[in-house]
């Protein structure tokens, strides 16, 4: 079975943007699945891995590019 993944792009933005673009699409998602978010910064990323390492959730960081490209596996996710 394939599993869905949705997608944020946050590219460009500084920190607290693309965390508080991440919190407001995992209230209007389900949670299953992945979510891919896009940033272009390392402070933007690790803004984000901070907050996945609070909700317990499971993740996978790549760089494409320039960009970091976070997943997080949303089965794994708590307290969202």
């Amino acid at each position: 079975m394939i599993r869905k993944e949705e997608k944020l792009i946050a590219r460009g933005l500084s920190p607290p943007g693309p965390l508080l673009m991440l919190k407001k699409k995992l209230g209007e998602i389900e949670l299953n699945g992945y979510l891919r978010v896009i940033v272009s910064t390392s402070e933007a990323a690790d803004e984000i891995i901070s907050y996945f390492r609070e909700i317990s959730a499971e993740y996978e960081l790549d760089r494409v590019g320039d960009d970091y490209h976070l997943i997080i596996d949303l089965d794994s996710c708590e307290d969202v």
